[in-house]
């Protein structure tokens, strides 16, 4: 780290000088530069006192002093008017004085020519502008000669090169959290109520965050949890949202007793509207759902309450009202499914939404058949919208995986009769899978026969479908869930057009399908073994 320039109150005014060597006399650069070298310069027959071990090394302040001198006094990143001008972060009264336009503009035009020990100012300059210009130097000594006390000059911070280090503030070197950093094995020992005091700076560490976990899932000291809870509570709210120091209170309400629940939600609960749209804060809240007993539970919701609308579209504030109604009793939770019933639009709204349409999902599995039958009939009412949306689809597999048997049925009925229409679209095609999945043996059969269907002198819908490059899953996966009879059938309706499918890539999977569970021959020749099978 460079070291403090003390510019003394003397100055050195040769008239013969160069303007250019007046200018850096006049402001200290000279002493900036032996400073920063630790060598002497003498005028323009510069003489560099290298350190033989480093001469060669281009890190090193000499060698790159040596760089500056050869390509005429230019260093990459270096302003001419700031090397032999007024410093450009000198604290004084009179701070970051500029030299005039006048002979900034002619500085600015010096050519690397100049720096040359040989050079002859009268080629330049005339004998009034160079007196111009000492003139000028001398009033930026004056300038700075102000004050009686030294003047402290900072290297500028942009500089780069051999002005490259600012100053910097000390580390202090008995900090705990620096020491344990640098050696965990070595603090082993170290244990919760030793971070006492510095408990936010832990908090909000990485390493330091990581430590406090550890010792609260593994400890089984009151006393240790205690000692540092206080500052939890304390710094709640600006260790909730941190990265790092969410986790901190995550593991008190993991691993803490009731008494300390209780603390931390009275902490947090003004701002639980605000948190659960924060990416990191959302998470404490899923945590403090998740573990604490009821009554601190509706004390939350009644916050969440005033902003639900908002949190089921929300990136982070859908997963705190998945949460809710996960762990929280269907009756405490009717609010949310007043919400979704609002409106005749907006189950479908939520339905299609990359947020919504997890908390509709997460009130299929975990809500009471009161509370989950309007919600299906408002599914039903838009049902191939729903279907054929992209996360609507997921919606509906739900309905087919946690709704009654009625639901069921009255889903299956309506892809039975619009089979291709539904398999040939990416996103409802997996909505007949799901039904194949789930179904009974009639739900399967009323599939099977939708799609062996044909009228006279017309191909046979299956066939269509396993040319399709989504359909020809949903022929696949006939074949997987189905019963013997039922995959006969499919055979049978297939067989005539195997010459044809062996045409279509999508047609060659469902063959390969097909020898799978039939040898060649069987496939090829009629009438089939009988195989065994139940319905």
């Amino acid at each position: 780290m460079s070291r403090p320039i003390s510019i003394g109150n003397t100055c050195t005014f040769d008239p013969s000088a160069s303007p250019i060597e007046s200018l850096g006399r006049s402001i200290g650069a000279q002493k900036i530069v032996d400073s920063v070298c630790g060598s002497p310069i003498r005028s323009y027959g510069r003489h560099i006192s290298t350190n033989p071990k480093n001469e060669r090394l281009p890190d090193t302040p000499e060698f790159q002093f040596a760089t500056y001198m050869h390509q005429g006094g230019k260093v990459i990143g270096q302003n001419t008017l700031h090397m032999f001008g007024t410093p450009p972060s000198c604290y004084c009264a009179q701070e970051n004085i500029p030299i005039s336009s006048n002979v900034g503009h002619v500085l600015s035009t010096i050519n690397n020519n100049y720096m040359n020990h040989q050079y002859n100012g009268s080629n330049m300059f005339s004998n009034q502008m160079t007196q111009m210009l000492q003139a000028q130097a001398y009033n930026d000594l004056q300038m700075h000669q102000a004050h009686s006390q030294s003047i402290r000059v900072p290297v500028q911070p942009s500089a780069t090169g051999i002005f490259s280090n600012p100053y910097r503030e000390p580390t202090t070197t008995d900090d705990l959290l620096t020491r344990y950093r640098a050696n965990p094995a070595m603090m082993k020992n170290l244990k919760l109520s030793d971070i006492r005091g510095a408990l936010l700076k832990f908090a909000k560490d990485q390493v330091g965050s990581r430590f406090i976990q550890q010792e609260l899932a593994s400890s089984k000291d009151r006393f240790e949890k205690d000692s540092i809870f206080d500052e939890v509570v304390s710094n709640a709210d600006e260790l909730v949202d941190d990265i790092f120091g969410n986790y901190v209170v995550q593991k008190f309400f993991e691993y803490g007793e009731e008494r300390h629940w209780a603390r931390l939600v009275d902490a947090i609960i003004d701002r639980v509207p605000e948190y659960a749209f924060q990416m990191y804060a959302c998470r404490v809240l899923q945590k403090a759902l998740e573990k604490i007993n009821e009554p601190l539970q509706i004390k939350i919701l009644s916050q969440i309450r005033h902003v639900i609308h908002r949190c089921m579209k929300d990136q982070n504030g859908n997963h705190v009202v998945q949460k809710a109604i996960e762990k929280v009793s269907p009756q405490y939770v009717q609010f949310i499914v007043d919400t979704l019933l609002e409106s005749s639009n907006t189950i479908y709204e939520m339905s299609v939404d990359p947020y919504g349409c997890r908390v509709v999902q997460r009130c299929l599995e975990h809500c009471s058949p009161s509370q989950t039958k309007p919600v299906i009939g408002q599914i039903h009412k838009r049902f191939d919208e729903i279907a054929n949306n992209q996360y609507g689809n997921y919606v509906v597999q739900h309905v087919i995986e946690h709704g009654s048997e009625e639901d069921r049925m009255v889903i299956v009925t309506r892809v039975s009769n619009n089979l291709f229409e539904f398999a040939t679209h990416k996103y409802s095609s997996n909505v007949i899978e799901k039904c194949l999945e789930q179904g009974a043996v009639y739900h399967k059969s009323m599939i099977v026969g939708a799609a062996c269907h044909h009228q006279e002198g017309s191909v046979p819908i299956v066939v269509q479908m396993m040319k399709d490059q989504y359909a020809n899953y949903v022929v696949q996966k006939m074949f997987d869930q189905v019963t013997s009879e039922q995959r006969r059938e499919l055979i049978l309706t297939v067989r005539p057009h195997i010459p044809v499918l062996r045409q279509f890539p999508h047609g060659k999977h469902i063959l390969a399908k097909l020898e799978k569970y039939f040898q060649k021959p069987a496939v090829m020749s009629y009438p089939y073994q009988d195989m065994q099978g139940s319905h």
